[in-house]
């Protein structure tokens, strides 16, 4: 629309003209440049218009000084245009050209209105000019200057006053074209068709052969051709302006507009037609001149009668069309208000410079206000800490500036109290894909908060306790691991003192009693059986002492038992074990190396009861941070499922040893690949012994 300095702004260049066809198709005959708003923008019509102006021009020019002939027809005999005529054309082109252009940047728009007004004067100066020389004998200067150069003499003067006149109302108009009255009026669209007007007179003096003005050779002196191009030269000056007053309702979509373009160009033909038919008419004599008057009324009236109908109908059927629409869009006005008034979800809208311009009830209770004191206010006036305003200001700048919708949770302080809001935020756009500003939606999540904080709370204390628990748990376990393995300790030193010291004693006395015996057959054959049974049963008491405590570990350490127990699994089982063990020494806790000895021994025991394989590795390494025991064999393997569910009483005790020492234990392998243990035992103060050496020399 036009602002207050008369200058339009761009965006109608896009949507209007001053032609038949309607404004919202315009845009289809429109050349912008790629960035119109920040260069120019051009309207096709009164450029087109202003070509045509300035091609007769130059063509009057061309033609006045080659004498141009067409099929034996001199041209200038048929279109003698003078040369001033010309010029005067292509400087009102020009004018014309200039006020068809949209300027938006300030000098360049400055230095066009200037130039375009400069030319405009020109040519009003001109007409005037003429019009005061032939009329009142009054000398402009500008005629004078025509003559002096040898473009024309004073005849061109005496032979057209209504060209004169003509060029007179052109710059009048083209320099009046954006000035706008009190009132509203433009003078410029006014002056247009005063120009059509006059321009017409002698069209219809040469179609009637009639005497259009006093002077006796006006019509004869103003060529149809002239009058045509004056004609296109008011229609340019017309489609410059768009969304001027007048115009504005020719290009209107609204019912009026469509009536106009419709019922005013269709009259004026039926009346040229009937007005031809009827003279036609008395030309052949089927009626007489005096009945021609009251039979063109009647016609007249009848076609008129009929077009009024039919635009009744026109403006009927889109009255029709017009409440049905309105109904259909009360209807849903009605559904969303409802919606909007009786959701408990705060809903709001803000313009581009964030200045609220909806809020539904929800959204007034949350801020505590009546509708008159939050429309039209900012962030910074409706919410109580400016550091809330700042956030929710931050917030839509960014929807705004990203052109997508977000999501937002903030606990913002209010009238009744802080509460946390979940906001969702879209960008507002209108029916052309312009930004408008933004609408929101805010869910007050205030109580589900309090509840996810509490259920976190309580699910932090249910942590805290199952960890306690755990560790009583494993506290616990290891507590009767180590009850066990002292048990397990006293009964093989039972085993060692005192069935040990018996079979000792008893296999000595058993010796003296063969002694002693006659060296017969029968006592010699059961002498050696009896000593066979005692052997047997010494080596059963020391593998169940080993089994229970063995005493290399106590003596030698963890690697010396390790190697001992593979030894002896591969000296009963014929199963190939190699050992790989650190060369360093190893100083662990007692715990580490009873479990270690442990998981080894349960491992081979496995192996040889269900792996059927045929080679076993054992390795032990030492590192800065993790003691990692690694047994693996070539075995049938381990189905995948197995593992995880710990069905088996050896790798459940092995878990539960690991654990207790804060380590981990996988399994891996497939069946028919054979099997993998790794368990890793992280290096602490309580695993490597120092804790205990710390404990040690405190109470020293």
């Amino acid at each position: 629309m036009c602002s207050a300095d008369r200058q339009c702004s761009p965006e109608y260049w896009i949507y209007f003209s001053a032609s038949s066809i309607p404004y919202s198709q315009w845009s289809k005959f429109m050349f912008l440049s790629s960035g119109y708003r920040k260069s120019f923008a051009i309207l096709l019509a009164p450029f087109l218009s202003a070509l045509f102006i300035t091609a007769v021009g130059v063509f009057a020019i061309y033609n006045a000084s080659q004498d141009l002939w067409l099929l034996n027809y001199r041209l200038q005999d048929l279109l003698p245009i003078r040369t001033p005529v010309g010029i005067i054309f292509i400087v009102t082109g020009c004018a014309l050209a200039l006020r068809s252009l949209h300027m938006e940047r300030g000098i360049a728009r400055t230095m066009i209105t200037v130039l375009a007004s400069a030319l405009a004067l020109l040519v009003a100066w001109a007409g005037v000019s003429a019009l005061l020389r032939y009329f009142f004998g009054i000398d402009a200067g500008l005629e004078y200057l025509f003559v002096k150069m040898g473009w024309a003499d004073n005849s061109w003067i005496k032979q057209a006053p209504l060209t004169a006149f003509g060029f007179a109302l052109a710059g009048t108009g083209l320099l009046l074209l954006d000035y706008r009255t009190s009132g509203g009026h433009y003078p410029s669209e006014y002056v247009a068709f005063t120009l059509v007007g006059v321009m017409g007179i002698p069209l219809i003096g040469h179609l009637y052969n009639v005497m259009a003005v006093d002077v006796a050779d006006a019509a004869r002196a103003m060529l149809p051709f002239i009058s045509v191009t004056f004609l296109i030269l008011a229609l340019g000056m017309l489609s410059a302006r768009p969304m001027h007053r007048l115009m504005k309702l020719w290009n209107s979509t609204s019912p009026g507009g469509p009536i106009l373009r419709r019922l005013l160009p269709n009259s004026l033909l039926l009346l040229v037609f009937l007005d031809f038919a009827i003279k036609w008419g008395v030309r052949h004599h089927f009626y007489d001149q005096d009945k021609a008057s009251p039979l063109l009324i009647l016609l007249s009236g009848m076609v008129l009668f009929i077009m009024f109908c039919r635009t009744a109908a026109l403006l009927n059927r889109e009255y029709e069309d017009r409440q049905i629409g309105e109904a259909a869009l009360a209807e849903s006005n009605a559904l969303l208000r409802a919606v909007s008034d009786n959701t408990p979800d705060a809903i709001f809208v803000k313009d581009r410079s964030g200045r609220m311009i909806f809020a539904n009830p929800a959204k007034l209770r949350l801020l505590g206000k009546e509708r008159e004191e939050v429309i039209g206010l900012r962030s910074e006036e409706l919410y109580l800490e400016m550091q809330d305003a700042e956030r929710v200001i931050i917030e839509d700048r960014s929807v705004i500036e990203s052109g997508e919708p977000r999501t937002f949770e903030t606990t913002t302080k209010y009238v009744h109290g802080v509460r946390t809001m979940h906001s969702t935020k879209a960008p507002w756009l209108d029916a052309n894909g312009r930004l408008m500003g933004l609408v929101g939606i805010s869910t007050d999540i205030t109580e589900r908060k309090r509840m996810e904080d509490a259920l976190k709370a309580h699910e932090t204390q249910l942590e805290a306790l199952v960890a306690a628990r755990t560790m009583e748990v494993s506290e616990l376990i290891g507590h009767l691991e180590t009850t066990r393995e002292e048990e397990k300790r006293a009964i093989a030193r039972e085993l060692h003192d005192d069935l040990g010291a018996a079979l000792t004693a008893l296999n000595m006395h058993l010796s003296l009693i063969f002694q002693q015996m006659p060296a017969e057959p029968k006592f010699t054959e059961r002498s050696v059986k009896i000593k066979a049974l005692l052997s047997s049963i010494t080596d059963a008491t020391r593998r169940i002492q080993n089994g229970l405590r063995p005493d290399k570990l106590d003596v030698f350490g963890i690697k010396i038992a390790i190697a001992e127990q593979a030894a002896e699994f591969e000296k009963y089982t014929g199963v190939v074990c190699n050992v790989n063990l650190p060369d360093d020494q190893l100083t662990y806790a007692a715990r580490v190396d009873i479990a270690l000895f442990r998981i080894v021994q349960e491992a081979l025991n496995n192996i040889a009861k269900h792996a059927k394989a045929s080679h076993v590795d054992v390795v032990l390494d030492d590192t800065d941070d993790e003691i990692v025991l690694t047994v693996r064999d070539n075995g049938i393997g381990i189905p995948l499922s197995r593992p995880n569910n710990m069905i088996t009483h050896g790798l459940r005790g092995m878990r539960e040893r690991v654990a207790y020492l804060g380590g981990t234990v996988r399994i891996g392998g497939a069946e028919g690949k054979g099997t993998t243990i790794v368990v890793t035992i992280p290096k602490t103060a309580e695993n490597t012994g120092e804790a205990a050496e710390a404990v040690e020399g405190e109470s020293h």
